[in-house]
């Protein structure tokens, strides 16, 4: 599926949290991505997810200081030898200020961007993990973090978390 670093990242999130499913799927985007303003041709891989607050609230964020900017879930892409948790946990520290415990791999969505011409790889680990603190620290990068007790409409890639969500507020834990 993967060479090298990705297989490893991979049989390392297995062996961790368990065999997970893995979601293909194809997305057009403009030549401009910045998937396509990455050196090399090995697959990028990313790491994120919902951070809860133990009562089935969620934390998201806003990284655009647009209008219409929709929310996302706190994460990122992963640096060189990063394995995804320890990517996830470093992106959620350096985008919300919190610490993360009872982490739970939910899925790897393996991702094919496609501007027509071009394809690019890349692997997204998708996570349910509870924040430490209520506390939030937004970083540089973010301008705008808050706790949520539904999924917000302009949740960017929404469909992705509704599962992990009704679990999430049916337990209030995962």
């Amino acid at each position: 599926m993967c060479p090298g670093e990705c297989k490893d990242r991979m049989g390392d999130a297995f062996a961790k949290f368990g065999r997970v499913p893995i979601l293909r799927r194809t997305r057009a985007v403009g030549s401009t991505d910045r998937a396509f303003r990455r050196r090399g041709r090995a697959p990028f891989w990313a790491a994120g997810g919902l951070v809860h607050d133990g009562d089935g609230n969620v934390v998201l964020v806003r990284v655009t200081p647009t209008k219409g900017t929709p929310w996302f879930t706190p994460g990122g892409l992963l640096e060189t030898g990063e394995t995804t948790d320890g990517g996830l946990r470093r992106e959620v520290r350096e985008e919300v200020g919190v610490e993360l415990a009872d982490l739970a791999l939910t899925r790897i969505i393996h991702e094919t961007l496609t501007d027509g011409e071009a394809a690019r790889h890349g692997y997204f680990a998708q996570f349910v993990a509870r924040a430490t603190s209520v506390e939030l620290h937004p970083g540089h990068e973010v301008v705008e973090a808050r706790w949520f007790d539904a999924l917000p409409a302009d949740l960017a890639f929404r469909e992705d978390y509704v599962d992990d969500f009704s679990r999430l507020r049916k337990a209030a834990t995962f």
